[in-house]
């Protein structure tokens, strides 16, 4: 698999969702791979460093309640998260990730963990 996309709505204002995501606490909670996770900033966005167990990925753009994009670049691995309000209730969440040198992906995300996040938030 060269690229991978998700798409999840979750009954949530956008807002809590985005900020739900972005904190590097709760990483852990719904990506099983993930046990930890730091940022080197205390307010996120671009230039800002995500550190875990498969590097680091800088915010290479981002865009309040809105966009979020992360690249890591030793291996050139990219993911972004795209947060679109349905409603005042519901938030799409479209996540996509590729290699940017057109390789495949070895770990794609799963599906699961955005079930996982879905189940937080809702309840």
């Amino acid at each position: 698999m060269k690229t991978n996309e998700i798409k999840v709505n979750i009954d949530i204002p956008v807002e809590a969702v985005f900020e739900f995501t972005l904190e590097p606490a709760n990483t852990s909670r719904w990506i099983d791979a993930i046990e930890e996770e730091t940022v080197n900033t205390k307010q996120i966005g671009l230039g800002t460093i995500y550190s875990n167990s498969y590097g680091n990925l800088e915010v290479t753009d981002y865009e309040l309640n809105r966009f979020l994009e992360l690249t890591n670049q030793k291996t050139g691995y990219q993911c972004s998260y795209s947060f679109r309000k349905i409603d005042n209730d519901t938030t799409e969440i479209i996540y996509f990730e590729q290699m940017l040198d057109g390789s495949k992906l070895t770990e794609p995300m799963k599906i699961e963990s955005f079930k996982k996040l879905q189940e937080i938030l809702e309840k």
